[in-house]
């Protein structure tokens, strides 16, 4: 698989030519990098258009980045932990019960604090996301927040607790995450996974 440094990490990606796609563009499915490629070839050669998907690839790392390291959009594939990195079946069936207690504990502490409430907590193995909530109150987590810091853990439990009084990302939301964190260091937090 090609490989790119992007502010000195070496970065995998998989090209994957399109006969439907109109111009280059990049995704993010299983926390894996995808350069998608026009073809046929709408540039003046294969070569061409190599170079220009790769300069594009090169222009979006502050995308990349967002994507790929902060953790409410997924996991980076470049974890030291390993069971970040495994997306079988088997591994979210093993240990979805046990996620399910510490979320059902945390909940529970948090909601002490808050006094926010909720109704159904679900475990789900998420493909992009650590979690979200719905408008009937019911709450989701990934299963691999059981590999997390305890920071990060009660970070992810106000941070969707908060969403059930404020569902949106706005300065009042950030007001409540970090007030009941009492740090602001949690505004607009990037998760970042070792």
């Amino acid at each position: 698989m090609p490989q790119i440094i992007l502010n000195s990490k070496k970065i995998t990606f998989q090209k994957k030519y399109s006969t439907r796609a109109k111009s280059i563009r990049i995704s993010i499915r299983n926390w894996e990098l995808i350069l998608i490629i026009p073809k046929p070839w709408f540039f003046s050669s294969k070569d061409n258009i190599e170079k220009k998907a790769l300069d594009f690839l090169i222009s979006k790392k502050d995308w990349i980045f967002k994507h790929l390291w902060n953790q409410q959009g997924g996991f980076s594939p470049l974890s030291k932990n390993p069971d970040l990195n495994n997306n079988t079946r088997i591994h979210y069936l093993k240990y979805k019960e046990e996620a399910r207690k510490v979320c059902e504990e945390k909940c529970k502490l948090w909601w002490i604090k808050m006094w926010i409430s909720y109704n159904r907590i679900s475990i789900k193995s998420l493909k992009t996301k650590w979690g979200s909530c719905s408008s009937k109150k019911n709450l989701n987590f990934n299963y691999k927040i059981l590999f997390l810091s305890e920071k990060n853990k009660n970070y992810l439990i106000v941070h969707e607790l908060s969403h059930l009084v404020h569902m949106n990302h706005s300065s009042n939301f950030w007001d409540l995450v970090c007030e009941t964190l009492g740090n602001e260091e949690f505004r607009k937090y990037k998760m970042l996974v070792d």
